[in-house]
């Protein structure tokens, strides 16, 4: 199954998906995947994501072993992926140049900058911010998303904004995609959506729920890609 935004949907020349995760590597899914998305076979760049701000502009249709979180282009016929497993998929579009962007934001890359870097990106491409649309995809919601004392001096602003306290003492629930969201309206972006789908309740897949079932090690993702065709 795959979930799609009405916003970036309106758009006859971009292409886009948040899948749920498949039962096997992406590896051997990726053809299914761009398939069910675009209607044919696309070639799908995606990262090795390190939660940090790194964005890549890609020129060709295979990137191999590169480290990231972001990734541009103004390539028709090109996939960009994004793997994640609570944190936030963000999928950007600038209708007038037809430019794409696709980035990994947990909480980590959000406060460093992911964002704005991977819409600088755009921009050097000759995107305008003021043309884009933005659609945050499934990401673990506030009532399952619970964090350490750290968190409010890590984040910042008013508690209430993001937070309210766990049962467990000096733990708190988190919003991230609350916090993602306002990022992005802080860019004054043409446009911008949360698709408000919960990874840890869904079928998405979920780090945090898995750790509850016992399984230490995440082996699938959900895939969010966009292209333009």
């Amino acid at each position: 199954m795959n979930v799609k935004c009405p916003h970036l949907s309106q758009f006859p020349d971009v292409k886009h998906a948040f899948f749920e995760a498949g039962s096997a590597p992406l590896s051997s899914e990726k053809g299914r995947a761009m398939e069910a998305m675009a209607g044919r076979p696309l070639p799908l760049v995606t990262l090795n994501q390190a939660h940090g701000t790194k964005v890549l502009h890609v020129t060709e249709s295979e990137v191999r072993d590169q480290e990231g979180d972001g990734l541009v282009t103004d390539l028709k016929e090109i996939a960009l992926g994004i793997l994640t497993a609570d944190c936030g998929p963000v999928l950007f579009y600038d209708p007038s140049t037809h430019i794409i962007g696709a980035c990994h934001a947990g909480w980590r890359g959000a406060k460093e900058g992911i964002i704005q870097a991977t819409l600088k990106g755009m921009e050097d491409l000759g995107a305008k911010r003021s043309q884009i649309y933005a659609t945050l995809g499934p990401t673990i919601q506030q009532q399952d998303y619970e964090v350490g004392p750290e968190f409010p001096d890590l984040i910042g602003g008013i508690y209430e904004s993001y937070f309210y306290s766990s049962e467990k003492e000096g733990h708190h629930y988190f919003n991230l995609p609350l916090y993602i969201y306002d990022l992005l309206l802080k860019e004054e972006l043409a446009h911008v959506h949360d698709l408000k789908i919960n990874t840890f309740s869904g079928n998405f897949a979920s780090r945090r729920r898995f750790l509850t079932q016992g399984k230490e090690k995440v082996e699938i993702h959900n895939l969010s890609a966009i292209a333009v065709v």
